[in-house]
């Protein structure tokens, strides 16, 4: 049995994590090109993604969301207060009884979604958006009790095959989706396909982590072994579920009510409904949405879940033991970090919205008009990088610290007021709106966290972050200017090019040149990013005793 040695350093696994989920989303990128050049931002690829982002959503909420929040503080606790086979019991009594919800789940929204599909004569559109519905719904229990297996191995100190199994999906998605484009003639045949080797994707996620866990002791025991002995910590773990739920995930029911109302103004549904005129949306936002925010998560991914994963179980130690030194000065590293990674690359995705667009995705069945479409969400998208960053932090260590209500009241405030924005804003704004009213809303909920965050647990205060903050500014314009003038340039080029080489040009040396520039300010600035990766910037006038 594998015993984990201590970890050398704080952001122990960050290389790992950052590497493999950067290859992860360098893999997803090229999955969501394929589907863009087999589909283009039509109903087929508006139908997929509404029906990929319900099991996605439950993972987020069941899997690496509200369950491994609520899991890993107890079981990191049991594991070093009680011993390895105390938390191992007790990861086999949470991972019976979610599994048992799971199915319950997925059961239920299949037969739910089998009714109208067996009994209503429905267009073409929502027939195919229940069939998708119908063949991923079952990696909903795949998908959430990976991350379970997931959230165990990253407590105890094993970050790699965690990191490695969306990749594994990747790639699996994409042999899916060439095998269907060379051999299927229709575009609802290929979706068709594509589901289902997702599905197998997760069977080969879940079969490598399981595999993986079983080596440090851990895996699902017969219930009668641990029922009477470890059914309090699994009623305690569930309990603390159930404000997670809403707290941790807010982005993600924000991001299913936006993809679902994107479906549903611009589906045709709803044309005979005056009063809803002001609000219709072209065909194909739904997709184009999906793909701005997955160009949204490459660098919130690559670096900030990177990041919350690694600092997670050192919050939950902290905490445990009212370590208020400790807990601070990490909060505020990661937070720093959050900042000086997710401040530039907002402006990046902003002004980049275009040409990534036309690199990745304007190709095939993708055409002018869905590439414009789609570059005006990843800019929308892309503002937002730094705020559901610090958001992912934060909330980290109200959770770390069992305190799983207070992300809830914060986070039912923000989905009424996505809402709210949605509805002022869609006529004005149209599709664009959607992006913009989540991140209005996730800005003042990152303000009302920093708050409560700064009077309870912080010893540190604002000046930790104000000597940082106005030079990541000042960088971050500097950046901006040289990345446009760079795309200036690039455009003059275009005939003495061919097509292909002429868009990867105007991708690759702009983000060079702009993150060269960024980097080089930095260190005029007096901030070098690899010190700042070991430890804060705290200066003298930034602590209070």
């Amino acid at each position: 049995m594998e015993q984990p040695d201590k970890p050398p350093s704080k952001l122990k696994g960050l290389k790992v994590v950052s590497l493999l989920t950067l290859l992860s989303r360098i893999t997803g990128l090229a999955r969501d090109a394929l589907m863009a050049w087999l589909f283009g931002a039509g109903w087929i690829l508006d139908a997929f993604t509404v029906a990929f982002r319900i099991p996605n959503l439950f993972r987020r909420l069941f899997g690496e969301g509200a369950m491994a929040a609520a899991f890993l503080p107890e079981f990191l606790k049991t594991d070093e207060q009680v011993g390895r086979d105390a938390a191992a019991r007790l990861f086999s009594g949470v991972a019976w009884k979610l599994l048992k919800i799971l199915l319950a789940f997925t059961v239920g929204i299949e037969i739910a979604i089998a009714i109208p599909y067996l009994t209503l004569n429905m267009s073409d559109r929502s027939t195919l958006l229940c069939e998708l519905c119908l063949i991923l719904m079952p990696y909903l229990l795949l998908i959430c009790m990976a991350g379970l297996y997931a959230a165990a191995l990253n407590g105890v100190h094993h970050f790699f095959y965690p990191a490695l199994a969306p990749v594994l999906l990747n790639l699996i998605w994409l042999a899916g989706g060439l095998l269907a484009a060379n051999q299927l003639a229709t575009g609802e045949a290929e979706a068709r396909t594509i589901s289902a080797f997702i599905l197998v994707g997760g069977m080969l996620q879940l079969g490598l982590l399981v595999h993986k866990l079983r080596k440090f002791g851990i895996h699902i025991q017969s219930p009668s072994n641990n029922a009477e002995t470890i059914s309090a910590q699994t009623m305690k773990v569930f309990r603390a579920m159930g404000p997670v739920l809403l707290g941790l995930s807010i982005a993600q029911v924000n991001g299913l009510f936006d993809s679902l109302l994107a479906w549903g103004l611009s589906s045709g549904n709803l044309d005979g409904i005056d009063l809803l005129s002001r609000f219709r949306l072209p065909e194909g936002t739904a997709g184009a949405l999906y793909l701005g925010q997955r160009l949204f998560q490459f660098p919130l991914g690559v670096f900030a879940v990177a990041l919350g994963t690694v600092l997670f179980p050192r919050f939950a130690r902290h905490a445990q033991a009212g370590d208020h030194t400790e807990l601070s000065r990490d909060v505020v590293h990661g937070l720093q970090l959050v900042f000086t990674v997710g401040i530039p690359a907002s402006v990046g995705l902003w002004f980049m919205a275009a040409p990534i667009t036309d690199l990745l995705f304007r190709h095939g069945q993708f055409d002018a008009t869905a590439a414009g479409m789609t570059s005006s969400m990843i800019a929308a998208h892309g503002l937002g990088v730094w705020v559901f960053s610090g958001l992912l932090i934060v909330n980290r260590v109200f959770y770390a610290a069992n305190d799983q209500v207070t992300p809830m009241r914060q986070g039912l405030i923000c989905v009424g007021m996505n809402i709210v924005f949605d509805i002022v804003l869609l006529p004005v704004l149209g599709s664009t709106a959607l992006p913009i009213a989540s991140i209005l809303a996730a800005v003042f909920q990152l303000g009302l966290a920093l708050e409560v965050l700064r009077k309870r647990f912080l010893i540190i205060g604002r000046n930790a972050f104000v000597p940082l903050l106005w030079r990541i500014a000042i960088c971050t314009l500097i950046m901006n200017a040289v990345g446009l003038a760079t795309l200036y340039a690039t455009s003059t080029i275009s005939e003495q090019l061919g097509e292909l080489p002429y868009r990867m040009i105007k991708v690759v040396l702009p983000v060079a040149l702009s993150a060269a520039t960024y980097a080089g300010g930095l260190l005029i600035c007096g901030i070098s990013p690899l010190a700042l990766l070991r430890e804060p910037h705290l200066q003298k006038q930034g602590l209070r005793p």
